[in-house]
């Protein structure tokens, strides 16, 4: 008897076994299919974000924690550094840009960011309506989070402070949405 005929034999003597090899092969395949992609996904949108970014200069602190929250927007932000400090880097002559980025108040949840009109354009954003702030206390606003917290043109917001939405919410100085971002 080949080896053949008894991998036959073997396969019509228990086919419920058969068949369950064959499906957790398929789920095992799938899985790593799943994996590579999303993994690929992953790494391609993390070196997106950050392609035009050399450095972060921050508040004392964790270093990943700097970087996960001024570049990829996911962690607490470790503080503000004093605007003096922030000038005197912009000022080194190998410093060919800055962007200033200020973080830790939210509007049910979403991040407010304090930053300059180039922000937007490291991330690749455009204005699909109206224009980007000029003023202190205008805002433009993502779609989705317009979307989400119902604020068009012209409407008003209130900021909270911390990342949760119970802090405390800054009543006496409301945003106004002067445009939102594709």
């Amino acid at each position: 008897m080949n080896l053949l005929r008894l991998s036959v034999a073997c396969v019509w003597v228990r086919p419920l076994n058969t068949i369950l090899n064959v499906l957790l092969l398929a789920i095992g395949v799938a899985v790593l299919t799943v994996l590579v992609l999303a993994g690929e996904q992953l790494e391609e949108r993390l070196t997106r974000d950050a392609r035009d970014i050399s450095l972060v200069a921050g508040a004392k602190g964790s270093p990943l924690q700097l970087v996960l929250a001024a570049i990829y927007h996911v962690d607490v932000p470790p503080g503000n550094i004093r605007l003096a400090d922030a000038a005197a880097i912009a000022k080194m002559p190998h410093v060919k840009r800055t962007v200033p980025l200020a973080l830790g108040d939210t509007v049910q949840g979403f991040r407010i960011a304090g930053t300059s009109a180039d922000l937007p354009a490291i991330y690749g954003a455009t204005v699909a309506s109206r224009r980007l702030w000029q003023a202190p206390m205008e805002a433009t606003i993502g779609a989705e989070v317009a979307r989400r917290i119902g604020i068009a043109v012209g409407g008003q917001f209130t900021g909270t402070h911390g990342l949760g939405l119970d802090g405390d919410t800054h009543d006496g100085t409301p945003y106004t949405a002067v445009g939102i971002l594709r």
